[in-house]
């Protein structure tokens, strides 16, 4: 029998509106099995972590606007500040770039704000007037209770310039302490200031961690690793004793903006992603194997997002986040889960404004279709990830490649399932949380539960993320367009129904 179509456009946005029609005559069915006795590894709250960069508003017009009633004395926009925490916090914020951190000069940013130097930034091609700094910066970080993560400049600056900073850091015992320095930033790419081979690199590695430690003996070094992993292999090999982190880049790239349909290949991106950690973890596995440590080194998704493209290759930053982009931003948590024995960190490009989960309009916030995702993950899960499985209907999509821009990644289509999960367990090992992603775009599903003989109670409370429409965003004048839900549901028989297109935590106890 030939499947009904679901999908209806209709011309009413520059993008068109893509309804979700449910088709409940047929409703597919899967089942997940969770293992509680199986842990995984500890879920690190950094792993829904932040990144702020200066480029175009994600700082000024973002999070710092001295001109603005509700900035207090820095510049510090309060209202996005309490918009952060309802959010579930921001754990950890990388900055002050990226690219920018290549020819960013931290000195330039201290002193009163009236007497700081404006720059040209040739990274970005704009002007900065060093208002945000790291005083600025780290009152941040204080105000959220979240953890700094610096990004030394191995481009234009100097292994002097970077001992300083750490010694500023920790002059005068600055709160919170600075415990992560990056070392630089895509030192692999001819687009960075600062364009080495990896035995170059390596060696500017082995001198700064050398002598920055001399200042703060207990600082974190993050490494700028590389889906390539003959770069890898050579950094392990120079200055792997030195690493504490090994960071990596990943992005998807959508094309709804030129009317294409890019759902299949959105949602299944997070696949892409777990191959990459995959590849690194055993990476990691196999020198440690030969070389072992007392501390393993740990993986930072340091930078991630699912850049929007519109004219075939222009990536327009301030394109809002549809019900689309939150199955793929969970689609990447639940990989960080699986992988929760290594990868500790994230850094969500970015925090504010550009690809975000908060924009900034004025003197209001908008809540954007990823807000809730970030709050459900951060707030909903465990100490403990645990094993599970999926069984669902399989498929396989394309991963788009934009022309012109330099991809060093593999781009084969992926295969994953209509149903993804990842499950997290208290300490006690009798709360659970359990992370469900309904990859259908028109079909509910009836997920049926496996706790590997453990017995739920009757009942549990469940939140979801959908939204009417493919392309419907938040906007000001409708905040909730894409906002979760919560409602108390039964598990009589271990079963549950999801909604198409959707989002879902079940929060649940072991009777």
């Amino acid at each position: 029998m030939k499947r009904r179509e679901f999908v209806q456009t209709l011309a009413t946005s520059s993008v068109g509106t893509i309804l979700i029609k449910p088709d409940f005559a047929a409703i597919p069915e899967a089942t997940v099995t969770v293992q509680p006795d199986k842990i995984i590894g500890q879920v690190d709250k950094r792993m829904y972590g932040h990144f702020l960069e200066h480029l175009e508003n994600v700082i000024y017009g973002g999070i710092h606007d001295a001109q603005s009633a509700k900035s207090n004395a820095s510049g510090i926009r309060m209202d996005v500040v309490q918009a952060i925490k309802e959010m579930g916090g921001a754990h950890v914020i990388r900055w002050p770039g990226g690219n920018f951190a290549s020819y960013y000069h931290w000195k330039d940013g201290i002193g009163p704000r009236a007497n700081r130097p404006r720059r040209l930034d040739v990274v970005f091609n704009q002007y900065e007037s060093n208002h945000f700094g790291t005083d600025e910066y780290l009152e941040l970080c204080r105000l959220l209770e979240c953890e700094p993560f610096i990004t030394v400049n191995m481009g234009s600056g100097s292994l002097e310039e970077a001992c300083q900073w750490v010694e500023y850091c920790r002059r005068e015992k600055r709160q919170p302490p600075v415990r992560l320095w990056g070392l630089g930033n895509e030192h692999w790419g001819p687009w960075q200031v600062g364009y080495y081979t990896a035995d170059e690199y390596a060696r500017k590695v082995q001198q700064y961690a050398q002598f920055m430690r001399v200042v703060e003996p207990d600082i974190e070094f993050i490494g700028v690793g590389h889906t390539e992993p003959e770069w890898n292999d050579l950094l392990l090999k120079r200055v792997g004793p030195q690493l504490d982190w090994l960071s990596i880049h990943l992005y998807g790239h959508r094309t709804f903006l030129d009317k294409q349909d890019d759902f299949d290949s959105t949602v299944a991106t997070p696949g892409y992603f777990e191959k990459e950690i995959r590849k690194m973890v055993e990476q990691l596995d196999e020198y440690e194997q030969k070389n072992p440590r007392q501390n393993p080194i740990r993986i930072t998704l340091e930078e991630w997002n699912t850049r929007h493209i519109r004219n075939r290759n222009q990536l327009w930053r301030g394109s809002h986040r549809n019900i689309v982009d939150a199955l793929f931003t969970a689609g990447v948590f639940n990989v960080c889960h699986r992988y929760s024995n290594r990868v500790k960190m994230s850094n969500f490009v970015f925090l504010l404004n550009s690809h975000a989960p908060i924009v900034v309009q004025g003197d209001q916030l908008i809540r954007t279709a990823t807000f809730d995702v970030f709050r459900l993950y951060a707030t909903l899960s465990q100490a403990n990830a645990v094993r599970t499985e999926v069984k669902s209907e399989p498929f396989t999509a394309p991963l788009l490649k934009v022309p012109n821009w330099n991809e060093n990644t593999d781009l084969s289509p992926v295969t994953t399932t209509r149903l993804d999960a990842s499950a997290t367990l208290d300490a006690s090992g009798k709360k659970c949380s359990l992370f469900l992603i309904n990859r259908y775009r028109d079909k509910p599903m009836q997920v049926k539960l496996d706790f590997a003989g453990k017995k739920l109670g009757s009942s549990a409370m469940l939140h979801t993320l959908t939204a009417k429409d493919l392309t419907l965003v938040n906007t000001l004048e409708k905040p909730t367009n894409v906002r979760s839900t919560s409602q108390l549901v039964s598990l009589k028989n271990n079963t549950i129904q999801i909604p198409a297109c959707s989002v879902n935590v079940l929060e649940m106890s072991f009777s």
